[in-house]
């Protein structure tokens, strides 16, 4: 009997899978699209529909639909089977053999326990008539309660611990999972008398809660109460309301991001599906929490790394207020960093989505509407606090260059520039002067080096094994032809030169061993389609090229000679020429 696992793959052919989620062109009998894995501007993303696989010259990523779910949704295998046999109209009853190891046994069981607590929680919901006239007096309707399976807990010490251990799970297990807590004497709830919210994972998995006090003053204890960072839930890398969110981004084109959980569900009620909500999480760029790693973590990725990927517009919709503003601020500096298209929708003074939509979903649809570009609010903001010419000036340096740091292209940040001078009156080039030395000594240049697959700082060494894997493809694929489309000796001999005697040569021994895998991946890449080949070698040589010589440029520091001095000016030089080379 075929394993679900083929079952799903012979009815979700790679190509449907893809395409759901990527835009993607024909390229001969297979096609290619832009890589979600790393950033870049022409297609190196390859997927084969003979093999059912796909391949990423850029960076190297390849494998099937189920590792290509892992890595786009920042799950694991468990929960890309759960997907993608939704999606086949497949029944799952068991998992895979193969997969069964200790490990994941437990990390299954942590997931168990979670949804056993959620179901939990739904009942006691029902138990308390008092919940749901709240909920209801704040907006929601039946229908929204249970599609987020809102859930209840009374104050009292034990009651989620006796239920879950009366069904023979053990206590370590759910203080593990940040259900129950141990004092020196026993072990109590974590959560008591709230109302409660199940934080899922990108599939809908529950892996987490945020419990909302009720019943009792919040004057002694937190209004909001979330999950610990356990082996499950890691708050830089969950969004509340991302597997409801996520088709929905994708389909509009951008995303809502609002703090709160009745922001969200609001949002989600007036049809506003591409929402979610920090509340409970960390909105954060990079992953610091290597406790993690001991579970599975290797697809895991920060939660704006996943919205970036689904689509790079958002906007960020916070309470109205100096620190809802404040923090929109923040978190538009992360979104920036990785080369998103950032708006704020300027709601009133001590307003927040959820009063908004309360009394009227139809102005919630006119502020997401009227949302202005994060840099242009900050200018305006300024321009109305003050006329005098030398405060716009140090503010403008102070709340605005830093976004602009931020922005990797030169024709936008030429246009903010032009845009701080027409709305301030400030010499445009002052300002840019200004920006110049902001940018070099304060300016967030490590943003710009950060992955958007799991926030890994890709070293020049890993760069540059790319290059060389899809140069050395080119030419040993090129060479099986016979007469091929491009003149590899020419473009080679040429590039040998500018490099140095020797080093063409060392690259070419240490990727002769894989001649016949580069050959055949660069056939497969480009097919019949080889009118592009001449430019993308071309390319590959200048980027190459820039690698190599930046790693000759490091290794003459310090300069404590002449020699050295006159050697890194060529070199610099040269550099800057390939730079200059890629504008013609």
């Amino acid at each position: 009997m075929n394993s679900p696992v083929e079952k799903i793959k012979e009815r979700l052919s790679i190509v449907d899978v893809i395409s759901s989620y990527l835009s993607i062109e024909p390229s001969g009998k297979n096609f290619k699209a832009r890589c979600p894995f790393h950033n870049e501007k022409t297609p190196s993303f390859f997927i084969s529909t003979d093999r059912s696989s796909y391949y990423c010259f850029g960076c190297g990523a390849k494998g099937d639909i189920f590792s290509f779910v892992e890595r786009f949704e920042g799950i694991d295998f468990m929960g890309a089977l759960k997907l993608l046999a939704e999606r086949a109209g497949i029944t799952l009853e068991t998992r895979p053999k193969e997969f069964n190891n200790k490990e994941k046994e437990k990390k299954e069981l942590y997931y168990e326990i979670l949804e056993e607590a959620t179901k939990f929680f739904e009942t006691n919901f029902d138990k308390e008539p008092s919940v749901r006239a709240y909920l209801i007096s704040r907006g929601l309707t039946d229908a929204t309660i249970k599609n987020f399976r809102i859930g209840f807990v009374f104050d009292e010490w034990r009651s989620l611990y006796d239920y879950l251990v009366a069904k023979g799970y053990k206590i370590i297990d759910l203080e593990i999972v940040g259900l129950v807590k141990k004092s020196e004497k026993s072990a109590y709830d974590r959560f008591r008398g709230r109302i409660i919210f199940p934080i899922n994972d990108s599939s809908g998995r529950v892996i987490a809660f945020s419990g909302r006090i009720f019943g009792k003053s919040d004057s002694k204890e937190a209004k909001y109460l979330n999950s610990p960072d356990t082996p499950l839930f890691n708050k830089s890398n969950v969004l509340f309301g991302i597997d409801k969110a996520k088709t929905a981004i994708r389909t509009r084109g951008y995303s809502i991001v609002v703090e709160g959980q009745m922001d969200l569900i609001l949002s989600h009620q007036a049809l506003f599906t591409n929402t979610v909500a920090v509340s409970g999480t960390a909105l954060t760029d990079t992953i610091t929490d290597n406790s993690l790693k001991q579970i599975d973590n290797e697809n895991k990725i920060n939660n704006l790394g996943l919205i970036h990927r689904l689509s790079p517009n958002i906007i960020f919709a916070y309470d109205g207020d100096d620190a809802g503003i404040r923090a929109a601020s923040r978190s538009a500096l992360i979104a920036l960093s990785l080369d998103m298209q950032v708006k704020i929708a300027v709601l009133p003074l001590g307003k927040d989505p959820a009063d908004i939509i309360l009394e009227d979903p139809s102005l919630w649809k006119a502020y997401i509407k009227d949302a202005v570009n994060i840099i242009s609010f900050h200018v305006d903001k300024i321009c109305q606090g003050t006329s005098d010419m030398r405060i716009r000036g140090r503010k403008i340096k102070e709340i605005v260059f830093p976004f602009l740091s931020m922005v990797k292209s030169a024709i936008e940040r030429s246009a903010y520039i032009t845009y701080i001078n027409q709305k301030t009156g400030l010499s445009e080039r002052a300002i840019i002067e200004d920006f110049e030395i902001y940018d070099k000594t304060q300016g967030l240049h490590q943003y710009n080096s950060i992955s958007t697959e799991n926030n890994i700082i890709l070293k020049n060494d890993s760069r540059r094994n790319y290059l060389e894997n899809r140069l050395f493809g080119i030419i040993f694929w090129q060479e099986n032809m016979g007469e091929g489309f491009v003149n590899i000796k020419e473009l080679c001999n040429s590039f040998n030169d500018r490099i140095g005697e020797g080093v063409y040569k060392d690259m070419l021994d240490a990727h002769k061993p894989f001649y016949e895998s580069l050959a055949i991946e660069t056939e497969m890449w480009y097919g019949s389609k080889t009118d592009t080949l001449c430019l993308d070698t071309k390319e590959i040589l200048l980027n190459l090229e820039e690698e190599i010589l930046n790693e000759q440029k490091d290794s003459l520091k310090p300069l404590d000679n002449e020699e050295k001095i006159t050697k890194f000016s060529i070199l610099l030089k040269r550099i800057e020429e390939i730079k200059q080379a890629r504008f013609l």
